[in-house]
């Protein structure tokens, strides 16, 4: 019989997920304040950067939307967006299918801003399938999806 190796515990292996989850949070938080930084855009504050991706990929977004996706009261997603909209990111108007509802857009800035946004997550991916492989990131994506089906199965907080 062989002796039993014993093995020093990896680093992530003593971390419990929520914090390794937070942790690799960050490395996208920083890339995407450095590239809003370079690129003049130091003002967005950091739950902007959400609002600005998201209407980026929708192309306008309901101010009701916001609150949900940020898990937010809809009065701190109204200053949010007021801090947005007074930076010169969003535009708020009406929105066309309910004139009762307020719609979200991008203004010009916005849309450079997201577009930094969206460059520097491309290029953590990219950094990250290089270091692991396109079947390992496919597999971490299906892990923290379903992570994020368990949150929609359960009750709401």
């Amino acid at each position: 019989m062989l002796p039993c190796m014993s093995r020093e515990p990896e680093w992530y292996e003593e971390l419990v997920l929520p914090v390794l989850l937070a942790e690799a949070r960050r490395t996208y938080g920083g890339a995407i304040r450095k590239a809003l930084a370079a690129a003049g855009f130091d003002d967005v504050p950091p739950a902007g950067v959400r609002v600005l991706g998201g209407i980026a990929r929708s192309g306008g977004t309901p101010l009701r939307e916001v609150a949900v996706a940020q898990a937010v009261s809809k009065q701190a997603a109204s200053q949010l967006v007021d801090t947005l909209v007074t930076r010169g990111y969003v535009v708020r108007a009406p929105d066309e299918e309910d004139r009762r509802r307020l719609s979200l857009t991008l203004t010009d800035r916005g849309v450079a801003a997201a577009a930094e946004i969206a460059t520097a997550v491309a290029a953590v991916d990219a950094a990250f399938e290089d270091a692991v492989g396109a079947a390992e990131v496919a597999r971490v994506r299906r892990a923290l999806a379903t992570l994020v089906a368990l949150r929609r199965e359960g009750p709401d907080d």
